[in-house]
């Protein structure tokens, strides 16, 4: 009997220790505590490339402008309702770090539930150039109210142009639930502007190139944008306006030598632009684009072939060796011998015509013995031995006779003649009048001048999407883009005109890959 009234006293006590347990959990169960990691982005810690490779021997400018390190945060945290729950403003962050971490304990009474972290850096320890931000741009924030935070708007100096000088804020915002005890979120601060640098490789054999102008479309910009992204239209303004490409403001601006063009020398590049410019989105979804006023100076040769007043050539002994010269079907119809792509054509000719003439109807004539080789002046290629159906041009020399008519000359190779049939030249097993020509002397005057090249036709800015590898036009630039262009040009002269091949930027964050 003792010992089951000791057992039952056993059991009570342990149900109340429970009970007691339970009730302390209960009570420090509902309080919530935060370790929130904020870090730059990966994009700003490896996108710059003409800053010294030691970050030690960066400038304080130039490490809080990129971005790529924390100098001092303010965290908000926003329920439901859109009331602001907790804060820490202006937390210093030693060491020229690129990440930290802020703990909320129990003591700011954050219940379980839904919410949206909003996260600033860099943006009250330095001075704010009233020129380049709007006035009281991230001050003012005492207000609870979450739509105070989101109406914060951050402005460019030419447009959207950042200040090279100017600290760049970089912002988060993230919906996270948060449980009772311990939570750890880690969180990506991120620009509030995108990058764009345009650089030039002048691929031409031994030609500057020289830039006159760097100029963009009007809907490029917006004179300002929001701080924090919350992923809807919301943060694109319907202000338009081209940055200006000379602008001081800007990290690279387009500048001229000695106030004239921007030359780039032969085999050589050179980044022409690169500047931090405010996220835009184009309203009816034009695309971007920028135009480059570029030329070529080149010494110009200009050659003329035109016959000569000379009479006919009929035997081979009166053929100037390596002269150009003329051949004309005696047939008539006056058709004369031209090069085409991989055979000999017809050309039809008239007194005007033979004033100045194509190189593709010259041929230069050499000869060896009784044997002659004809290759064509504009394709360098010579004429092969005729087959029924044509009369190849090749890379080899190959010998013709002549059989010394009087009063013409044939061609003979691998025993059958050149003829002409109607337009089409062919073949022959034996001679008549179609397989007869006469040998006219060209003359070859040169001259040189000055010339240009230009090109000026506006580019369409263009991206790959990172998943489908498919390129597209760029309708709107977002925050923490790095747009980073590479244009190679040159000149051809063979058909005097401009090469010209742009490297698509991939989207998604400045994940350049050149081919």
């Amino acid at each position: 009997m003792k010992m089951r009234n000791l057992i039952r006293y056993i059991a009570i006590f342990v149900l109340l220790l429970v009970t007691a347990c339970q009730n302390g959990m209960d009570e420090v169960g509902d309080g919530v505590s935060l370790s929130l990691k904020l870090a730059t982005s990966q994009l700003t810690r490896g996108a710059v490339t003409d800053y010294p490779s030691d970050s030690s021997k960066w400038s304080q400018a130039e490490r809080a402008v990129d971005g790529r390190f924390l100098y001092n945060v303010s965290v908000y945290i926003v329920d439901n309702k859109g009331q602001i729950v907790a804060r820490q403003e202006n937390i210093s962050v030693d060491g020229q770090v690129a990440e930290t971490v802020v703990e909320f304990d129990h003591t700011y009474n954050i219940k379980r539930g839904i919410y949206t972290i909003m996260a600033v850096a860099n943006n009250k320890s330095y001075s704010v150039d009233n020129t380049t931000y709007q006035s009281g741009l991230l001050s003012g924030w005492a207000s609870q109210n979450y739509e105070s935070l989101m109406g914060n708007q951050i402005a460019g100096n030419s447009y959207n142009i950042s200040s090279k000088s100017v600290i760049q804020p970089l912002s988060m915002m993230k919906e996270v639930e948060l449980h009772a005890g311990n939570n750890m979120i880690e969180g990506e601060l991120v620009r509030t502007f995108a990058r764009l640098r345009i650089e030039v490789k002048n691929n031409s054999g031994n030609l500057p190139l020289k830039i006159n102008s760097l100029t963009f479309s009007q809907n490029f910009t917006q004179k300002k944008a929001y701080v924090f992204d919350d992923g809807t239209e919301r943060k694109y303004f319907g202000e338009k306006g081209a940055p200006s490409s000379t602008s001081n403001t800007a990290l690279q601006p387009f500048v001229g030598d000695n106030g004239s063009a921007k030359t780039i020398d032969a085999q050589t590049s050179a980044v022409v632009f690169d500047s931090y410019l405010l996220e835009s989105k184009a309203n009816s979804g034009e695309p971007y684009q920028y135009t480059l006023d570029m030329a070529y100076d080149y010494t110009a040769t200009t050659v003329v072939f035109s016959k000569s007043n000379e009479s006919a050539v009929t035997k081979v002994d009166n053929i100037v060796n390596g002269g150009y010269y003329l051949i004309q079907n005696q047939n008539g119809n006056n058709l004369y011998l031209s090069g085409g792509d991989d055979k000999v054509e017809t050309a039809s000719l008239n007194n005007n015509d033979l004033k100045s003439v194509r190189a593709s109807n010259v041929w230069i004539v050499t000869k060896n013995n009784k044997n002659i080789y004809l290759q064509n002046v504009e394709s360098g290629l010579y004429m092969q031995a005729p087959t029924n159906n044509s009369v190849p041009l090749g890379n080899n020399a190959v010998a013709f006779t002549d059989d010394y008519y009087s009063n013409y000359l044939s061609m003979k190779s691998n025993n059958m003649y050149i003829g002409v049939n109607n337009y089409d030249v062919v073949g022959y097993r034996n001679t008549g009048n179609s397989r007869r020509f006469y040998f006219y002397r060209v003359t070859k005057n040169e001259s040189s001048g000055a010339g240009q090249i230009k090109y000026n036709t506006p580019i369409v800015l263009t991206s790959i999407d990172p998943v489908s590898q498919q390129s597209t036009k760029v309708t709107a630039i977002k925050r923490n883009d790095f747009i980073n262009v590479l244009i190679t040009v040159s000149y051809n002269p063979q058909s005097g005109e401009f090469d010209f091949y742009v490297e698509d930027w991939h989207t998604g964050g400045g994940d350049v890959e050149f081919n």
